[in-house]
């Protein structure tokens, strides 16, 4: 398990450095909702905080809604973006 571990934290390193990138590329009108990812990726990142294998079943329940906040923000900035970007 402790493998794993790594591995999530390594991916969410590697998430908030793209959304960093995506921040940073996104138009003007695109800037809230690539900051509501951010804030809730943020809110994940807080949750696995200290994750390890023993606190896994303690820090699940934090980590689940952090990841539901991600998922709802994802999909709004995915809707913001077919709402700016017609037909792409």
């Amino acid at each position: 398990m402790q493998d794993g571990v790594g591995t999530l934290t390594t991916a969410i390193d590697n998430v908030k450095t793209d959304l960093d990138k995506a921040e940073g590329s996104a138009s003007e009108a695109l800037q809230p909702s690539v900051q509501q990812v951010k804030t809730a990726f943020a809110e994940l990142q807080t949750a696995a905080s200290g994750l390890t294998a023993d606190n896994l079943k303690q820090k699940a329940p934090s980590i689940a809604s952090a990841m539901k906040q991600v998922a709802t923000a994802t999909n709004s900035l995915s809707l913001t973006l077919t709402q700016s970007c017609p037909g792409s």
